[in-house]
């Protein structure tokens, strides 16, 4: 599975657009201008983990990210949360990525002379020695299926097994060979002409150590499909290793999508110009009225949702009331974006079936759409009499907060939360994931300066998320 476009809203008062080639990315940028965020920010949204292992601060900077893989799956997320959704229920999520950061610094511990490079070299040494055990269980097991190949058959079969490790084998001793340097993959050191003591990993240089980490990386791929993100790899590495990093990256594991901050021209010139995607070139003033591209295109390409839902309702009819409007929910929540005709459709068809949407029901259609106008007017339908009881389902703080998510600007935000509070019957008022929510969308001191005011009017009080929001925008 590859990544195929991600964009950025209001990231330092910038939006940004970034449609990725399978094979070879390339982001350059000045100093400071939001390429190491962007990719860490990338990593997080899409790591393929329970949410709550993941650090959701990475994203305070931003008002949201959104990102598209394969299968048009698309993954949103904020300071507060993320959401995977795509046209089908995704049951199966699956993301092969890696984030390397090759800066070589001390880490606090026992040992003092110890480095972050050195402890990913002792995680990496482990994988090795699994990996090479498995290899040769693939050429046991191969004999054992098949005894009546011939000798050459089996050589073959051999060779095929461990092509990829002879490969890396080969480009690490070419890049090694002008200090006299040979991996001994056993061992997991390195033997040097002349020398009979062995050279364990964390004698190697930074740059030795950094190439090694970014190969082995690579390897353990076992050349399947995979994100591999990259952040200034050019650090320490000598010019004719920056030269052929991406070409020996690309020989271990052709089907490994690489992703690259840099600010050397080495590391692309030869080859991989056309990759390049420059960070002024992606970004384009944050405006707020701009729908995502990636989210419009699924609310415009994806046709026969609607009656797929309605399918899908029908063959539950066998089942009480509160089973099928359980399978309802959950059958919208697993789409990416709906038209606010859609949205009503839905409603229409639980109508004919006699079920009354619950406020969860009418929170997930407003989580998919795009327009603030429309997501207002399904927010306002749940007071009418048409598609509920009267009285029955009233919005609650997760409503508002979904709704406050689609708002353009902080003035229509806060404009929202006047008119809602001040609706008694909807006894609903702004909570710190509100102003949280709206700081993100805050351009400059003007609309902060507002915000506080009216966080103070309401008495609510600031919590971390949202004073380290508050560093970012200040």
């Amino acid at each position: 599975m590859y990544i195929r476009k991600v964009e950025i809203k209001n990231l330092w008062g910038n939006d940004f657009s970034w449609t990725l080639s399978e094979d070879v990315n390339v982001l350059i940028g000045k100093n400071g201008s939001g390429k190491s965020a962007i990719l860490r920010m990338l990593n997080e949204a899409v790591l393929p983990v329970e949410d709550s292992r993941l650090n959701f601060r990475l994203f305070d900077p931003v008002d949201e990210m959104i990102i598209e893989l394969e299968d048009d799956i698309v993954i949103r997320a904020d300071s507060e949360n993320r959401s995977i959704t795509g046209d089908t229920e995704i049951t199966n999520y699956k993301l092969n990525i890696t984030l390397i950061n090759t800066f070589d610094v001390v880490e606090k511990s026992l040992n003092p002379n110890a480095t972050l490079l050195d402890y990913q070299l002792d995680k990496l040494k482990l994988e090795f020695v699994t990996y090479q055990r498995d290899l040769s269980n693939q050429v046991e097991e191969a004999f054992k299926n098949d005894n009546e190949t011939s000798r050459s058959e089996q050589l073959e079969r051999i060779q095929a097994i461990y092509e990829t490790k002879n490969i890396f084998t080969e480009i690490l001793t070419e890049l090694f060979s002008h200090t006299e340097k040979k991996f001994d993959e056993k061992a997991f050191h390195f033997l040097k002409t002349g020398i009979r003591t062995p050279i364990l990993p964390e004698n190697l240089s930074s740059g030795e150590k950094q190439i090694l980490i970014i190969l082995l990386t690579t390897l353990l791929q076992d050349r399947k499909k995979c994100v591999l993100l990259m952040d200034e790899p050019e650090i320490s590495l000598h010019i004719d290793w920056q030269r052929r990093l991406i070409k020996n990256i690309r020989q271990i594991n052709p089907n490994c999508q690489v992703i690259i901050a840099t600010h050397s021209p080495t590391v692309y010139y030869q080859g991989w110009i056309e990759k390049i995607a420059r960070v002024e070139e992606i970004q384009s003033a944050s405006d707020s009225v701009t729908e995502s591209a990636i989210l419009t295109e699924k609310t415009t390409l994806s046709e026969g949702r609607v009656q797929k839902i309605r399918n899908d309702l029908t063959n539950f009819r066998s089942r009480g009331i509160p089973a099928r409007l359980y399978q309802f929910n959950r059958r919208i929540s697993a789409y990416t974006s709906f038209t606010k005709d859609e949205c009503i459709e839905l409603l229409n068809i639980l109508k004919d079936e006699g079920i009354y949407p619950d406020v969860i029901t009418f929170t997930t259609l407003i989580s998919k759409l795009n327009s603030y106008t429309d997501a207002k007017e399904i927010f306002d339908l749940m007071e009418a009499e048409t598609y509920s009881r009267l009285y029955r389902v009233k919005p609650n703080d997760i409503t508002l907060n979904t709704l406050i998510k689609r708002v353009g600007s902080v003035e229509e935000g806060l404009e929202l939360i006047q008119n809602v509070s001040a609706n008694k019957r909807l006894q609903l008022y702004p909570n710190i994931i509100t102003f949280s929510t709206l700081l993100g969308k805050a351009k400059n001191t003007n609309e902060i300066r507002l915000l506080e005011e009216m966080r103070n009017y309401y008495g609510v009080k600031a919590n971390d998320i949202y004073l380290n929001k508050l560093k970012f925008k200040k």
